[in-house]
């Protein structure tokens, strides 16, 4: 009796679920429908056949090689290469930031407790537009070109933005970061087959030296063996401007350092909570077994935090990838200023151009909360 109900019972939310998709289907054909019908009245012809079209305009900065006589799709794979360079540094920095910024909240000294507090609620009280605006005008009002600030004498900073050495070879350093990537992932693997036979105990202190090691090792040994010749490119000031290296420019700074800071508040805050969530009695078992506070936050207390802290961490991670958007208000090119905006103005595909940057963020965000949440698993059966 029981089995019958249940096979009943399930056969009835597969045709709910059915039901539900064929009406999610049809809205979505009847809105394409009419889409079509008004594009047709409006001789404006449909379709992403604008993608091979010279795209005429340019952009200050790119990651590729691109000129003003390239098509649209590479303005697109420009545009999309800039949003995730934004992307990654800002969410490496705001992690980095925000745990600083968490652990300095919970901390016993009075001063620091309420010097980060402020840190974090001035942040994230600030419109993230004020930020963006702010350090870009910050990075505008830099010394010129000639009173460029030297950095460890191989970097120069100036209004003009950051310039950095750079290989000469740019396959090369492709080459090397894919290296560096796969020598970690083997560090990493090892480790979790060594780590499998021994009883979890937080966080891995060991494992860390082995990633690094991964990731310096085997790019040093492909680099001996192979007889690559690695020459770097030094800016140096000539004339009016700077020749070699790479140059980040101002937008591109601003946009980063206003992510990551704003970002870094939530953060902080995700952190903190995750961290005063944990049972105080794991304090005083640790205080009665003579453990260092220290010791007691690295090897038990944040590992116990890190579980509940991750999904809200995704949610800023997500964030962070959906408001670099607003490079628009500082005129950095990325995707949506780019296939967003001008090639939208320029084409009048506004239907393809928009579909293009909504399916592309949606890809970006579906990756980050796939491998967020994958991770989220791992550490969730490790606590148990």
């Amino acid at each position: 009796m029981l089995t019958q109900y249940l096979q009943k019972a399930r056969l009835w939310s597969a045709l709910q679920q059915g039901l539900v998709l064929a009406l999610v289907a049809l809205v979505f054909y009847l809105l394409a429908h009419n889409a079509s019908a008004n594009l047709d009245a409006l001789n404006i012809a449909s379709g992403f056949g604008f993608l091979s079209q010279r795209a005429g305009y340019d952009i200050s900065f790119r990651l590729i090689d691109y000129t003003p006589d390239d098509t649209y799709l590479r303005a697109y794979v420009v545009g999309l290469l800039n949003t995730l360079l934004v992307s990654v540094l800002s969410i490496v920095l705001a992690t980095l930031t925000g745990a600083a910024l968490g652990l300095a909240r919970v901390s016993e000294n009075w001063l620091i407790n309420r010097l980060s507090g402020a840190c974090i609620e001035f942040l994230r009280n600030v419109p993230l537009v004020v930020h963006v605006v702010w350090w870009y005008g910050l990075a505008l009002a830099l010394p010129g070109i000639k009173q460029s600030i030297p950095l460890f004498g191989v970097a120069w900073l100036n209004n003009s933005g950051l310039m950095l050495p750079w290989p000469k070879d740019g396959a090369l350093m492709g080459w090397g970061l894919l290296l560096m990537a796969v020598g970690m992932l083997a560090a990493y693997v090892s480790c979790r087959v060594r780590e499998a036979k021994a009883p979890w105990r937080g966080f891995s202190s060991r494992r860390w030296p082995w990633l690094l090691a991964g990731a310096v090792l085997l790019p040093l040994l492909a680099y001996l063996f192979s007889g690559a010749h690695w020459q770097w490119e030094v800016p140096v000031q000539k004339g009016f401007g700077f020749k070699g290296g790479i140059v980040l420019v101002p937008e591109l700074l601003a946009l980063c350092l206003a992510l990551s800071f704003y970002s870094a508040s939530y953060i902080a805050e995700t952190v903190r909570g995750a961290i005063e969530s944990v049972n105080r009695g794991q304090y005083e078992a640790a205080r009665a077994l003579g453990f260092e506070r220290g010791s007691t936050m690295r090897q038990l207390i944040v590992p116990q935090a890190v579980y509940p802290m991750i999904p809200q961490v995704t949610n800023t991670y997500l964030n962070i990838v959906k408001n670099s958007s607003l490079g628009v208000v500082i005129g950095f090119m990325e995707l949506v200023s780019s296939t967003g905006g001008t090639t939208l103005n320029q084409t009048g595909q506004a239907i393809e151009c928009i579909v293009l940057v909504m399916g592309t963020y949606c890809v970006i965000s579906l990756l980050i909360s796939v491998l967020m949440n994958i991770y989220n698993h791992r550490i969730g059966q490790r606590g148990h």
